[in-house]
């Protein structure tokens, strides 16, 4: 049974929300292709000179992800995707 503190419903809530956002948003091919390369351990700057684009750049599209998934991390943001796409 799930506890009903507010804090675990708080937390249920976010899971939900996140989930559902992921299946009614569209990220764009090159977030999609910047999440990829993050998950293969990729740092900034090497993601940034594999695209030919700026390091600011590739900031903005993980920056972008994480508000439209509504996630507060990278971690959280990898692990999300991956279990959708």
């Amino acid at each position: 049974m799930i506890s009903s503190t507010k804090g675990a419903r708080r937390n249920i809530d976010t899971v939900g929300q996140v989930e559902g956002a992921l299946k009614t948003v569209e990220l764009s091919a090159m977030e999609l292709r910047v999440l990829d390369l993050m998950r293969l351990g990729k740092t900034t700057k090497q993601i940034a000179a594999t695209l030919c684009i700026p390091e600011r750049t590739v900031a903005l599209h993980v920056r972008d992800s994480l508000k439209r998934l509504r996630v507060r991390s990278a971690e959280e943001l990898l692990s999300l995707v991956s279990r959708y796409h």
